[in-house]
């Protein structure tokens, strides 16, 4: 019994402390969040198109894209796949910018791990007036940091939400993501 527990309590110390590291994910994960928040108020002023670029690395888009696009995506080929990606990333921008006004003030209110890696940050957007909206990010570690892989408005999602939008149009185009992109492009080149 005495050469068990010696045994246990060496793998215990060989493993680690697992809390730390959780913790450490939180943190990277509201300090994401606080990026992504500030960058979308910095750019409040300018098209969304500006802020695209700049959330680029803040987003998981071939997460996001695998999602919304369903079956549309496993049958694209890389190139029509990358330009989706494009596209999805200048639709969250305007999603983010839309969502987010310049006067907006984020309280972080909790973060708690979602899995083995991702981590939800519950935060309220603070509105001018007092009032308060809440989002829920869904992030993911992806290089040194963390990013968006969904973000949960008074409990509603964006990814199905645009699931939900897109399904019908693909189908409506005969199962082309290549054609869903340039449509959603138009869009976009619309809105500027």
């Amino acid at each position: 019994m005495r050469g068990l527990l010696t045994v246990l309590v060496c793998l215990v110390s060989l493993a680690g402390p697992t809390f730390p590291a959780s913790a450490a994910n939180i943190d990277g994960a509201i300090a994401a969040v606080e990026r992504i928040h500030s960058l979308t108020v910095a750019s409040a002023s300018g098209p969304a198109s500006k802020l695209a670029p700049l959330l680029e690395r803040y987003l998981d888009l071939d997460e996001i894209a695998r999602k919304v696009a369903g079956k549309a995506w496993d049958a694209a080929g890389e190139a029509e796949r990358r330009d989706f990606r494009l596209v999805l990333r200048d639709v969250m921008a305007v999603e983010l910018d839309r969502r987010i006004r310049p006067d907006d003030r984020l309280r972080v209110n909790d973060a708690k791990p979602l899995g083995s890696r991702d981590v939800v940050v519950l935060t309220s957007q603070i509105r001018r007036d007092g009032s308060a909206r809440r989002l829920d990010w869904k992030m993911r570690p992806c290089g040194g940091s963390f990013c968006l892989i969904d973000i949960v408005g008074n409990g509603a999602s964006l990814t199905v939400a645009r699931r939900d939008d897109y399904a019908p149009r693909i189908k409506a185009l005969g199962g082309s993501l290549a054609a869903l992109t340039r449509s959603l492009r138009a869009e976009l080149d619309g809105r500027n």
